[in-house]
Parts: C-alpha cells; sequence; structure tokens
C-alpha cells in the first residue's frame, strides 16, 4: 500500500519544501490572469489577485499579504501590506522587489489579522 501511495504522486495537503504556484483551474480560460492561488509548504492555499509589478493599485490593499512573483513563477519577497495601505516604505520594497527580478504582485486579502498575515508569510517564504 504505502508503494502505491508513492506512485499516486504528492498530495496537495502534504507538507512541501517550498510554496508553489497552484492556478485557480475554474479562472484558466480567462484571457487576462486576474486571479490565482499558492500552495505553502505546509500544504494551505492561498488565492491572490495577479497586478503587474509596477501596477500602483497592489500597494493600495490593507492588512494584505504581498507576494512578489518572478516570471519563473517564484516568490522573490513578501510582506505585510500594512494597516495603512502605500507608504513610502511599501514602495521601496516593491521597486528592490522588480529590481530583483519580480513581474508581478500577488495580493492575499484573506488572512483575517495580523497573526493570520505573518503565518501565512512564514508559510509562503523559501526556507532560508
Amino acid at each position: 500500500m504505502a508503494a502505491l501511495a508513492l506512485l499516486a504522486g504528492p498530495c496537495e495537503d502534504r507538507p512541501v519544501r517550498t510554496a508553489r504556484e497552484a492556478p485557480l483551474r475554474g479562472v484558466a480560460q480567462l484571457a487576462e490572469r486576474r486571479f490565482t492561488a499558492w500552495r505553502g509548504r505546509s500544504g494551505r492555499r492561498y488565492v491572490a489577485s495577479v497586478f503587474a509589478v509596477q501596477d500602483g493599485h497592489a500597494l493600495n490593499f490593507t492588512d494584505a499579504v504581498l507576494l512578489a512573483v518572478s516570471p519563473e513563477r517564484t516568490i522573490v519577497a513578501a510582506r505585510d501590506s500594512g494597516a495603512f495601505g502605500i507608504d513610502a516604505a511599501l514602495t521601496r520594497w516593491r521597486d528592490a522587489a522588480a529590481m530583483a527580478g519580480a513581474c508581478e504582485i500577488h495580493v492575499h486579502l484573506l488572512a483575517e489579522d495580523g497573526a493570520s498575515r505573518r503565518a501565512a508569510l512564514a508559510d509562503l517564504m523559501p526556507e532560508a
């Protein structure tokens, strides 16, 4: 039975070493990619809105998890947007992420409080 489980491939709820993008099947046919999802190392799923890295709207959300994503679909940087929306530090973060190779900002809005956002960040960021 164990051999059968190995042949079946990874389970979506099984922990993994790095977060990976798991695009939403229901919106795959849309011409414009506006939403996606990520699987954290824990196996937990995080739905996010997709913005171009220079789109200022991505920085206007408060109490959100921001993921700077490279063309290779890896997370370059991540942070909590904070409670006050766009500020100079957030703009500097975005610019540094773009210089590091990010082409998109993915915005996860479903974390309910600061502790949930910190947990999501810890789950999504690569292990150091």
